[in-house]
């Protein structure tokens, strides 16, 4: 089998799909990915750093717990519906969740849709869309008729109020029956949470809301309808999570997915 330079793609994106490929190799493992292990199978890159860090690997496993969860039931509502995974990455979701029958976009950044190609290939009722959510012209890509998901998943966090206001602007100005699963840190989280880099520490976040009504004032002709920390992922993972889950102090700081609506 061919292998493929990671070089062009950011480390986060490669720790999620290690995460998924290791998990679904372990004994009793709580999902199972054939696709990320073909993935990481086919990379040229040593996951030494990856395997490593158990507390980000865990959190991903996670996310895709509570995500896959989400979107399934989404797409049992809504079975012939389009879904728009914003900022893809490597991710892998479709393989997990597809009925057949949905039409499927993956957006990111050339340079990321370059490599997805190289490793995916082409797949049927998967769209590649080449572009940045920043740029208004992404949503032309996309058929607007009928019910369309949005999934945006560990990306807010990075942009600032202004972009994620614009996120849903476009999406209001093109869609009809849409509805948006928003992944957003607390305040708090932002103003800790740090990381090292050769210029020295620097801020990990830029932008995050405490709730989902912070959130919907962003949101242009949407309403929040529901919002879930990831520790109802963790929970699955962890039985004690089963009562933490409730702790304030971890409701305050945990990342949580909001699902917004569009108004009718």
């Amino acid at each position: 089998m061919e292998k493929i330079s990671a070089e062009q793609i950011p480390a986060p994106m490669l720790h999620a799909l290690y995460a998924r490929a290791r998990e679904s190799k372990r004994e009793g493992g709580y999902l199972y990915d054939a696709k990320a292990i073909e993935i990481v199978e086919r990379l040229d890159y040593d996951f030494e750093a990856e395997a490593g860090d158990i507390v980000m690997g865990n959190g991903a496993i996670a996310r895709t717990i509570l995500l896959d969860k989400m979107v399934k039931e989404y797409v049992e509502a809504h079975p012939d519906a389009r879904i728009v995974n914003i900022a893809c990455g490597m991710d892998t979701r479709f393989y997990r969740v597809d009925n057949g029958v949905i039409q499927w976009y993956d957006l990111d950044l050339p340079e990321v849709a370059e490599v997805r190609r190289r490793l995916f290939g082409e797949q049927e009722r998967v769209a590649m869309i080449s572009k940045s959510v920043t740029e208004e012209t992404w949503t032309e890509d996309v058929e607007s008729k009928g019910p369309v998901l949005f999934i945006v998943e560990e990306l807010s966090m990075y942009l600032d109020k202004e972009r994620v206001e614009k996120i849903f602007k476009d999406i209001s100005a093109h869609f009809k029956q849409a509805e948006v699963f928003m992944e957003v840190t607390a305040p708090y989280t932002v103003k800790n949470a740090v990381q090292k880099t050769e210029e020295g520490t620097v801020h990990k976040y830029t932008w995050g809301v405490k709730n989902g009504r912070q959130l919907q004032r962003l949101a242009a002709g949407f309403k929040a309808v529901k919002s879930v920390t990831l520790m109802e992922g963790l929970k699955e993972m962890y039985p004690v999570y089963r009562f933490l889950r409730y702790a304030p102090p971890l409701r305050r700081v945990a990342n949580k997915i909001i699902v917004l609506r569009q108004k009718q």
